[in-house]
Parts: structure tokens; sequence; C-alpha cells
């Protein structure tokens, strides 16, 4: 599983983190998901593994997932999906649009304690 070594990287940031900003504790990770680059579940508990004994041990991991993205071939054009179905770009108006699959796991916040 692939949402280990995320969890190891996170932990990685997480404390260089704390030490550039001189914090004892971690309370909180906030990062964000592409949908479906990653099991929340899977992630949860490797992240809880890499946090145990360390300044992470006990924080708050929010999982935020990102808007599913299209890509028109048409004109080029990336937008993310809105409510409802995607049967058209919203730029040019073609309908040669495919998903565009995003797999990044981005790092956005981290609450410390000093």
């Amino acid at each position: 599983m692939h949402e280990f070594g995320i969890a190891e990287e996170l932990a990685v940031l997480v404390d260089r983190t704390l030490t550039e900003n001189h914090g004892a504790k971690v309370l909180k990770v906030v990062v964000e998901a592409g949908a479906g680059a990653i099991e929340e579940v899977s992630l949860r508990a490797a992240f809880e593994e890499a946090a145990r004994g360390g300044a992470m041990d006990g924080a708050e991991l929010v999982i935020e997932t990102a808007p599913r993205e299209f890509h028109c071939f048409d004109c080029g054009t990336v937008f993310p999906e809105k409510e409802g179905r995607i049967s058209a770009c919203p730029v040019c108006g073609g309908s040669n649009i495919i998903s565009a699959p995003n797999h990044d796991v981005i790092l956005k916040s981290v609450e410390i304690e000093g």
C-alpha cells in the first residue's frame, strides 16, 4: 500500500515544520488528496503508525478531497467537476472530455503546540 509511503513522507514534512517553528507537539495535520488518490482508512492507519511515539502521536489527521478534474481534448482546458454530470467543456462547449487523474496528496497545514 502506498499509503504507508505517504504517511512516512508526511511525518518528515511535519517534523521539519515542527523544528522550523520551534514547536513541541503536533495537534492537527490537514492534507488534500485527489479524488481516488488514497484509501482513507489505510492512510489513517499508516499515519497513526508513523506518528507513534513521536511529536505527531495523537495528532488529528484531516483529509480533504480535491474535486475531480476533467481535461478537454478540443481546447486543452482542465476544469474541476461541478455538481451534476459533466458532458461538455465549460470553455469551448466541446464534448471530447475525459476525467483527468489527480494522484496528488498535499500537506495543507500543520497545527502545533509551542
